[in-house]
């Protein structure tokens, strides 16, 4: 009696080369976005940490200040010149200063020419691009011996407005602080974060 021998046909075959495929694909889309989520969240917080620490700065400003009996609003709190003060409607970088340059531990300087949007930060951001030192400190300074990073960051200060039922009215001795991170991955992102600094001596 003959046996028949049973073979996998061509159709057979190429229904489980799909299968298989399409199993890969699958595994594979679910690693890339796991790991692409992974990057998200990592860079989101380095974004808010980063965004939390200019406002911290700027209180420091503001407190250090107040300690020497100063205009609140100062940029130098070591200067005893009240010629440079936080302006409305403008852009600044502010980081750390280790090296104390202006005597005080905090730099900070306007960023001229600046629009907020997403076009113009494409054209005119590497001016506040943060980078890496060798001892892991996020800086401004770009120089051969930092690493360039995907963050960005500024401060914007605005007037402190309130609406008293008809008319929108300004607060004296009070400005609003817009810290704001933004980075690349893939596309455009963003975290931003607000503050209002008073006058201790008027409020």
């Amino acid at each position: 009696m003959k046996k028949n021998k049973r073979a996998f046909s061509m159709i057979e075959i190429l229904v489980w080369i799909l299968i298989f495929t399409m199993w890969i694909i699958s595994v594979y889309s679910i690693i890339n976005t796991t790991l692409n989520l992974n990057d998200y969240n990592k860079n989101y917080i380095i974004a808010s940490y980063l965004a939390r620490e200019q406002v911290e700065l700027v209180r420091n400003i503001r407190d250090s200040n107040y300690k020497k009996i100063q205009i609140y609003n100062q940029l130098n709190p070591s200067s005893d010149t009240h010629t440079s003060l936080f302006e409305y409607w403008k852009y600044y970088k502010i980081e750390n200063d280790f090296n104390l340059t202006n005597g005080f531990p905090i730099s900070i300087s306007e960023i001229s020419n600046f629009w907020e949007w997403e076009s113009e930060l494409n054209n005119k951001m590497q001016n506040y691009r943060l980078c890496l030192t060798s001892d892991n400190i996020y800086t401004f300074d770009c120089s051969w011996t930092s690493d360039k990073t995907q963050f960005y960051k500024y401060i914007k200060i605005d007037k402190v407005e309130y609406n008293d039922g008809v008319n929108n009215k300004i607060i004296d001795d009070a400005f609003k602080v817009t810290s704001k991170v933004i980075w690349y991955m893939r596309w455009y992102h963003e975290f931003e974060l607000n503050s209002i600094f008073t006058d201790f001596k008027r409020f």
